[in-house]
């Protein structure tokens, strides 16, 4: 069964700028969530979509597969997740099986996180998989769902939820987010 990760990663970050290729203790955060993707063992192909040639290096240098180079427009503030996993679908022919949203900001995704939903998607009759933390609030860390779902850009609200650790909660739009989601960083990696 075809199993894809898609990072969009678009380089026009207005609160954060240039947030997707930021340093977060070291590394390009977007270096994060690739690395889990691939630790997960789940994806055949790890496909970064952007509009900007320096994320598109750092990502392919960090192990995404494959690069979805983004149209201007679909580089826009108000295109939404769920467009861009459509487009790239669409653009790279890919019709069945199962695709994960990974955001780009999610230094505290992990491999097994990934890997328990992708079993509660297959093992289930459900459009998505999404997680949740404290309050069913979403961590800013990626949702998982049948192809077919992306590509007809089916309603995400009735996903089926999965709860997470909620010391992995972070998700990043601002600089006091930036700053918080570092100091959680530390906590769970056991240096805090």
């Amino acid at each position: 069964m075809t199993c894809v990760a898609i990072i969009p990663a678009r380089g026009g970050s207005r609160r954060i700028p240039r947030k997707n290729i930021r340093l977060f203790h070291g590394k390009p955060i977007i270096a994060y969530p690739i690395q889990a993707a691939k630790k997960s063992g789940l994806f055949g192909e790890i496909i970064v979509s952007t509009d900007d040639e320096e994320i598109a290096k750092v990502a392919l240098s960090y192990g995404a597969t494959s690069v979805h180079v983004r149209s201007p427009a679909m580089a826009e503030d108000e295109v939404g997740t769920q467009e861009v996993m459509k487009h790239v679908l669409e653009d790279f022919d890919i019709d069945r099986g199962l695709a994960c949203c990974i955001y780009p900001c999610a230094p505290m995704l992990s491999a097994v996180t990934l890997r328990n939903a992708g079993r509660v998607l297959y093992q289930s009759a459900t459009n998505y998989v999404v997680p949740v933390a404290t309050w069913l609030r979403d961590p800013g860390q990626f949702y998982f769902g049948q192809i077919s779902a992306f590509r007809e850009m089916t309603d995400l609200r009735m996903a089926t939820l999965l709860p997470i650790d909620p010391a992995t909660e972070c998700d990043i739009n601002t600089e006091c987010d930036w700053l918080r989601a570092e100091n959680m960083y530390l906590k769970w990696k056991g240096q805090g």
